[in-house]
């Protein structure tokens, strides 16, 4: 094999590797990167296993305003009941500073507090939860709790104070525990969060119409209406369970990810393609060439 044919082999060696490494490695880390994630991409990372074995719950509080053990301990049993994690780890985190607190919090509070207290990153085996415990009340009445982002839940606290205070039966905890789970819910993707659901509530959407019973995904564990007397649920429905079952096996369509994938795998081939090309030995023509003309003087001449 000569130098042009070795070049030729370790450029098409290169080619394949570049286009095999590019359309496996390319869409996850484009989805990553820019967070293109879709909400049951998000539910799959809590329900299975792999690529994340554990689940951290990174809880961040205003002081007097943390987290009881009860409803930390309700979400961890809902986390092993239904998704594949071998461990969920808890991290009780810094406080939140009282000047970064506000009597009536809006999207954009939550969003400063979040980056100024959000500390851990999902990576390697782990799936991150981040739950931030805040003292004052949400911009519209009797919100109990909010999710979003995919990993990130926000229980108002005082809120929930202010509703258990409302009935002698009930403890902050037993309404805490429900929001929690409920909250966690929407980012396993319920209720038809990129799905069709046929027990989605028709006058509030993603929440189960409790069609099969009590369900802790119904509307009014959500925003208080002032109707329990008893502890909410802190369990899924069946028909909830259902669809965490189809959830799992849900797939997405195309994306601008694989798109973008596609260009630069086809653009990386053309280019191998053209390196081959250039390297294909050619043929050397100048004997041949002198045997004909010398035949053709011959000719011409008569010699």
């Amino acid at each position: 094999m000569n130098r042009r044919h070795g070049l030729m082999a370790l450029v098409a060696v290169i080619t394949a590797v570049f286009v095999l490494l590019t359309a496996t490695a390319l869409p996850g880390y484009i989805r990553e990167v820019g967070d293109l994630y879709k909400p049951f991409e998000y539910a799959q990372m809590y329900l299975e296993d792999h690529p994340y074995s554990e689940l951290i719950i990174e809880y961040d509080y205003v002081p007097g305003f943390e987290p009881s053990h009860i409803a930390m301990n309700t979400l961890e049993e809902v986390v092993y009941r239904y998704t594949d994690k071998r461990e969920v780890i808890h991290r009780m985190d810094e406080n939140v500073a009282l000047r970064d607190t506000r009597a009536v919090y809006t999207e954009e509070h939550i969003h400063l507090l979040v980056d100024n207290y959000k500390s851990h990153q999902r990576g390697g085996e782990s799936m991150v939860l981040y739950v931030l415990y805040l003292d004052g009340a949400w911009k519209e009445e009797n919100v109990l709790g909010l999710s979003y982002g995919g990993d990130r839940i926000v229980i108002f606290m005082q809120t929930i104070i202010n509703v258990s205070r409302r009935s002698q039966n009930l403890q902050p905890h037993d309404i805490e525990s429900s929001v929690l789970v409920h909250e966690f819910g929407h980012l396993l993707s319920l209720v038809g969060r990129g799905y069709q659901s046929d027990h989605e509530d028709p006058e509030y959407r993603h929440h189960c119409d409790e069609s099969a019973g009590p369900c802790v995904m119904a509307a009014d564990v959500e925003v208080s209406v002032g109707r329990f007397s008893v502890p909410p649920p802190t369990d899924f429905c069946t028909l909830c369970r259902e669809d965490l079952e189809l959830i799992r096996h849900m797939k997405d369509d195309p994306g601008i990810e694989e798109l973008i994938t596609a260009v630069v795998v086809v653009g990386g081939m053309v280019i191998g393609i053209g390196w081959i090309v250039v390297l294909v030995p050619k043929k050397d023509h100048s004997e041949e060439e002198y045997i004909l003309y010398t035949e053709q003087y011959r000719k011409d001449f008569g010699k």
